[in-house]
């Protein structure tokens, strides 16, 4: 995200000086309507523009933010239509994205989530294959595009790393160049109240360069090399194909600098800046650019191709060559692709997916005279695992159109905690019986389940929240109540004072509103319940819970927005 205010220096043509402006579009996005909420978006792009105006050749004029509400699917194609019109061959183009992602296998399509969009419905998502339209129509100088969100390497087309270059005369040839958070993967907003991992690192090299320049190639290696040895994500930073690249780079100039053009070809290389806590040698940062050499399952190929017998996972283990002609990188992205698909498969159309693209590698290696080796072996294993399948159901005792036994089956599976199955089991079975609400009740629980599965494996707080939110009758409500409570290191805290005529006072000292206030006379039943949504005073009447044999205990529990929750018991008078 951090290179969104880059001030690119005044340029120069035929004299030495380019006049030509730079921009910067910030869309950032944390209080989504239906997605999970983020919590540091919107305050690692206002860090970073506030960077880049006051350090970098940056104004901000010449920024357009799209932040939170704001950042409607409609608002941000307008801003791009806009920029399409309004930005000259001279000018320089900075884009910013941070926000929710998301990756759709069937077509390989990746997303830019809009604040507005219901989860899951792509159609009114924002297409990366529309994002580098709007890139390849903007005629700019130089485009960077940094994307921080989860799949955002899905907008590389091609897997080769241009060699980078720091001399600045590289600024004067145009470029598309494109950084990203992470691969085709998750990655990590991080603590609510600071930066996202990618965006303290982008933020940190910024901040801290002594030099005059720094060019685009360098803030990507130094951002590489920082996070993926303090993060589980790798990011990816590398020019884009087919929108107009010409080999040049992106630089920084600070504020005051005026780069001599005409000398550049001379220029050294500039200095490193101090760099975060984090291993620094050279042989790291080979491997990193390895690992960013493919998208997010690389075939690694050593001396020609792997040994015979190797499975899919050990294929994916071994080292990658990096210099690849076009043919060789197109078959080893279809071989990984391959096999990523054959991890993930759940089914035999996942299966017979896969060996499709086994299937065209193969094809593709045959008619190029490439090595084979590596297509072939995932077809056999394919073919090895779709043969399974047939035996297992030609195994069955019974039909698998069966209803009450297809029932039976997922009730099974269901016993033994098997839900990702079970849930496949009961969508057959309710294509056969679809108003069956016996097969529609197991569904909802195996949905329910691996819900409650995944937001276990998070561990976060929105999570929870959703599934309080998804499912309020859940069998798993308490539990999500407790986590989140557990998340808020803070102790709920109230006092009580009762008058002569019953009149309860409830002072509530510390918490987060709004608070649920429940006060039970455990004598009949009865209960009194009261909202608070300010933490202020509030007094309730006891008076219809006096008993006619004489004094009794009420009992009173606070519970605050984050599910912590006091109890206290007081005597009427």
């Amino acid at each position: 995200m951090a290179d969104k205010g880059i001030t690119i220096g005044e340029t120069e043509q035929a004299s030495g000086k380019r006049t030509g402006i730079n921009y910067l579009l910030a869309i950032a996005i944390d209080e989504y309507k239906h997605c999970p909420r983020l919590y540091n978006c919107v305050q690692d792009a206002r860090r970073l523009i506030a960077v880049l105006s006051s350090q970098y050749q940056f104004d901000k004029e010449n920024t357009f933010t799209l932040f939170n509400e704001q950042a409607t699917e409609h608002a941000i194609i307008d801003i791009f239509k806009k920029l399409v019109r309004l930005i000259r061959p001279e000018d320089n183009l900075l884009i910013l994205f941070s926000g929710h992602g998301e990756y759709e296998e069937e077509i390989e399509e990746g997303y830019w989530i809009p604040v507005d969009a219901p989860l899951g419905h792509t159609n009114e998502y924002i297409a990366n294959s529309r994002i580098i339209k709007y890139i390849r129509a903007i005629r700019s100088h130089h485009t960077f595009l940094i994307v921080d969100s989860c799949f955002s390497g899905s907008l590389f087309a091609s897997r080769s790393l241009e060699p980078s270059d720091s001399s600045k005369r590289l600024d004067e040839i145009p470029s598309r160049w494109l950084l990203t958070a992470g691969r085709n993967e998750l990655v990590s907003d991080g603590k609510p109240g600071g930066h996202s991992p990618f965006a303290d690192n982008v933020i940190y090299f910024l901040e801290n360069n002594r030099a005059p320049s720094l060019s685009v190639a360098k803030l990507i290696s130094q951002v590489v090399n920082a996070v993926i040895y303090n993060a589980r994500q790798t990011p990816r930073g590398e020019p884009l194909q087919d929108v107009g690249h010409r080999g040049g780079q992106f630089h920084f100039y600070r504020k005051g600098y005026a780069p001599d053009r005409k000398a550049a070809s001379a220029a050294t290389p500039e200095p490193d800046p101090p760099r975060p806590p984090g291993p620094d040698k050279k042989k790291y940062w080979i491997a990193g650019m390895a690992v960013l050499a493919l998208l997010a399952f690389v075939l690694i190929r050593q001396n020609g191709g792997p040994a015979a017998g190797k499975s899919i996972k050990e294929q994916e283990s071994a080292g990658p060559v990096i210099e690849k002609p076009a043919l060789q990188a197109r078959y080893d992205s279809l071989v990984a692709a391959g096999i990523g698909l054959f991890r993930q498969a759940r089914s035999r159309e996942h299966f017979e997916e896969a060996l499709g693209l086994f299937g065209q590698a193969r094809q593709l290696a045959e008619e190029n005279s490439l090595d084979p080796e590596a297509a072939n072996r995932g077809i056999q294993q394919c073919r090895q695992r779709l043969s399974e399948l047939d035996q297992a159901e030609s195994n069955q005792e019974v039909p698998s159109s069966d209803y009450a036994t297809l029932l039976a089956r997922a009730q099974a599976l269901i016993q033994k905690g098997q839900y990702a199955d079970a849930r496949q089991i009961l969508e057959e079975t309710l294509k056969l019986k679809p108003k069956e609400r016996e097969a529609q009740t197991l569904l909802r629980k195996c949905r329910e389940e691996l819900d409650w599965q995944r937001v276990e494996k998070a561990r976060e707080e929105d999570g929870y929240r959703n599934y309080l939110k998804a499912y309020p009758n859940g069998s798993h409500i308490v539990a999500a109540q407790q986590k989140i409570a557990a998340l808020h290191r803070y102790e709920l805290y109230f006092t009580t004072s009762l008058k002569q005529d019953n009149l309860l006072t409830i002072n509530i000292g510390k918490g987060k509103p709004p608070f649920d206030i429940t006060i039970t006379n455990p004598a009949t039943g009865e209960q009194i319940r009261k909202t608070n949504f300010e933490g202020l005073q509030v007094e309730v009447s006891l008076s219809r819970f006096k008993s006619v044999t004489g004094n009794h205990l009420v009992e009173i529990i606070v519970r605050d927005h984050n599910f912590k929750a006091k109890g206290q018991k007081l005597p009427l008078m």
